[in-house]
């Protein structure tokens, strides 16, 4: 099992070439976007599923939150732990594997209990990869460039977010048009079966390529006698939390906020456009996803990186400083997006909501591994992850489809969801942000001076 483990850096150890680091970041981005497709592709099916299994708009927030983000938040966990002295990108690929797999499944599920079970372990599958990508970039970038690294592999995301409604949109859109099809072996599957499988595929060739990376050195951490790595301690990680409590309660919170903002919308979006304005598939998935992830989302994650980066020079507390006065840039536009009259005005105006409240995503990321000893970060990570998912990621979804059924159950009721979610939660997150400021300087200082 030896050649499972990472190996560690000599204190000269010179950091990867810059284009291994491209490399890396090429591979890691690229299965970041996949596991995005695979996740938000349900989004555009809720109206054929709804139809197929009868089951209400909680039941569909069900789907998206709870199937998908308990588990992937469950998951985290000894996955982060796996990720402090396993090889990491052997992690990544049997995780793009599973949620591939799983994708695909989803395809073929034949009633709600088994779609249930079926995003359950995309959840699983989906959970090895954040843990595991920001560990791998925090040992191939410095200090200095690696907001600008992780803001970039934060852009696959939204551009794995844009993919799956402008391409997913027109699958989907096809798929409704042609109707049911005969598979060899399978029989006849519905619509938005054959979606799920044309989606999933390709995934499988992502989780070949990630195995092709090279695990970079683990830096600033001390091998055992026998020179291999092992997981530290949990009362190690538990002192470090409690050391640290200051700074995690309140960063924890904020990001909560943000999580539940950012889920409640990407799950909701399209169908608000389909009942408020008529639009199909093919238009939502074709312009939202052009304007609202491939060009807000992805120009927020790469602006806020390198923000961060210019800031930084200046400020030590640079990642939740930024992180924090991007949410109340994006109050007004957010809580207003789903009000607008027009079709039009409501994107225009999403985007902008949508361009800042982005920022934050690689910061967070950031702040954890520049305040985090090596031997931690995967388990602080997952930590951090399970956190913000548990609240936001399960309950965002959810929360959005209990106020359309109990308090707005009319059909344009959602944009009311929305406009709800979101003008609580913006200026939430910018104020548990901003007071994680002075404790994050703390805790970064005393993780340099050790």
């Amino acid at each position: 099992m030896a050649v499972f483990h990472s190996r560690i850096a000599p204190a000269t150890a010179p950091w990867p070439s810059s284009r291994a680091a491209a490399y890396t970041i090429l591979v890691l981005t690229v299965a970041s976007m996949f596991s995005y497709i695979d996740r938000i592709i349900l989004s555009l099916m809720i109206t054929p599923i709804q139809a197929t299994f009868d089951i209400s708009d909680t039941q569909v927030g069900l789907l998206q939150g709870v199937a998908f983000g308990l588990f992937y938040t469950l998951a985290a966990l000894p996955i982060g732990r796996l990720v402090d002295f396993w090889d990491r990108r052997l992690i990544i690929a049997v995780g793009a594997a599973v949620f591939s797999s799983f994708t695909i499944m989803s395809g073929l599920s034949r009633s709600y209990a088994e779609l249930f079970l079926a995003r359950v372990g995309v959840g699983a599958g989906e959970a090895t990869l954040m843990p595991a990508s920001y560990s791998i970039l925090a040992d191939t970038y410095p200090k200095d460039k690696l907001a600008g690294a992780l803001g970039v592999f934060t852009m696959g995301a939204f551009v794995g977010i844009g993919m799956a409604f402008v391409f997913g949109g027109a699958i989907v859109h096809w798929a409704l048009t042609t109707g049911p099809i005969d598979l060899p072996f399978i029989g006849a599957v519905a619509p938005w079966q054959t979606a799920f499988l044309i989606v999933g595929a390709p995934g499988l060739l992502v989780a070949v390529w990630t195995a092709t990376l090279r695990e970079p050195l683990r830096r600033g951490v001390a091998a055992e006698q026998d020179g291999r790595l092992r997981a530290p301690p949990l009362s190690l990680v538990g002192a470090h939390v409690w050391t640290n409590r200051a700074l995690y309660l309140p960063m924890c919170a904020g990001y909560c906020m943000i999580t539940l903002n950012s889920y409640a919308g990407t799950s909701w979006t399209a169908e608000f456009f389909r009942r408020t304005y008529d639009w199909n598939t093919a238009q939502i998935g074709l312009w939202y996803g052009l304007i609202g992830v491939m060009t807000a989302s992805v120009l927020g994650a790469f602006v806020g990186g390198r923000v961060a980066d210019w800031i930084g020079k200046r400020h030590a507390d640079a990642p939740l400083r930024v992180a924090s006065l991007a949410m109340l840039c994006s109050w007004i536009p957010s809580a207003c997006a789903t009000l607008m009259p027009t079709p039009w005005l409501a994107l225009g105006v999403l985007a902008i909501a949508q361009f800042f409240t982005t920022f934050p995503f690689p910061l967070a990321a950031a702040a954890i591994q520049l305040a985090t000893p090596n031997q931690l970060r995967g388990q602080m990570s997952a930590l951090y992850l399970f956190t913000i998912n548990l609240c936001g990621l399960g309950l965002g979804p959810v929360l959005v489809g209990l106020m359309n059924d109990a308090v707005f159950p009319t059909p344009e009721g959602v944009r009311y969801s929305l406009a709800l979610v979101n003008a609580l939660t913006a200026p939430a997150a910018a104020l548990l942000l901003w007071l994680a400021l002075k404790p994050y300087r703390a805790s970064r200082a005393r993780h340099e001076e050790a």
